[in-house]
């Protein structure tokens, strides 16, 4: 009798095994047209949603570059409205592809590079330039892992991206890389690398990194300083801010 149930219980297992595959494959065949035209038609339908999904990610840079405010106190800097957007692009990014989003910071860039070679110097450029710049920093947390190929880059653009993305992380931050943006790069560009050098040394714990801080902050300050023209005076507010905090914390 063991032996018996033994047989039907493995009896069992096995037709269980085979009918399970044996209705999958008799649905499939039963349903293959409607799955044939179900396979045609998914690349369309998918790149419907991720078109949508772009058409709102771009409403979302818009709207927040039209809320920056560049005539207050905070000209420029980082707000949590703008930590907040980026927050849901990065949320986003799965449905749109890192691939698209790279193309719309590109655009970016090249509008800055055109914005900067074409437009007389002035509030109305520094206006159109800072609100490229905190688009940028909308989709810097989604393009993060891509840094060192705008930190690299010939384009005044690109590497304001970079600049961009370190001043949303951090750690992220090049410190020997931002220090040399203030020998290197326009005013707009010396005032942006400061803000992101700020964030980096608010961060900072070790005496090491500290004391390197300082070092790049000095450096930059002297070249600010000699600048041919007028000084940038918000960048040197900037600087002078992070050298007055780090000589106290010594």
């Amino acid at each position: 009798m063991e032996a018996a149930a033994k047989l039907l219980t493995a009896m069992a297992a096995f037709f269980g095994a085979v009918a399970w595959p044996a209705t999958v494959f008799a649905l499939l065949f039963l349903f293959r047209s409607e799955l044939r035209l179900l396979l045609r038609t998914m690349p369309a339908v998918l790149n419907k949603i991720q078109k949508a999904s772009l058409v709102g990610i771009n409403l979302e840079l818009d709207k927040v570059a039209a809320e920056t405010d560049i005539a207050g106190e905070e000209k420029g800097k980082i707000t949590p409205r703008q930590i907040e957007a980026a927050a849901r692009i990065k949320i986003q990014t799965p449905q749109v592809g890192s691939e698209t989003l790279l193309q719309e910071l590109d655009r970016l860039c090249l509008e800055y590079d055109t914005i900067r070679r074409t437009m007389p110097a002035g509030s109305d450029r520094t206006r159109a330039m800072t609100r490229l710049l905190v688009k940028m920093r909308s989709l810097a947390p989604s393009l993060i892992e891509y840094i060192d190929v705008y930190k690299g880059s010939g384009s005044a653009g690109s590497r304001l991206a970079a600049i961009a993305m370190m001043q949303m992380d951090p750690p992220a931050g090049d410190l020997n890389w931002l220090r040399d943006r203030f020998s290197s790069e326009q005013p707009f560009v010396f005032y942006h690398a400061a803000l992101a050098l700020q964030n980096m040394a608010d961060i900072l714990k070790t005496p090491h990194e500290k004391k390197r801080m300082l070092e790049s902050v000095e450096h930059a300050l002297a070249i600010i300083r000699k600048f041919k023209g007028v000084p940038d005076l918000r960048t040197i507010e900037v600087l002078e801010m992070i050298l007055n905090s780090l000589q106290k914390q010594s």
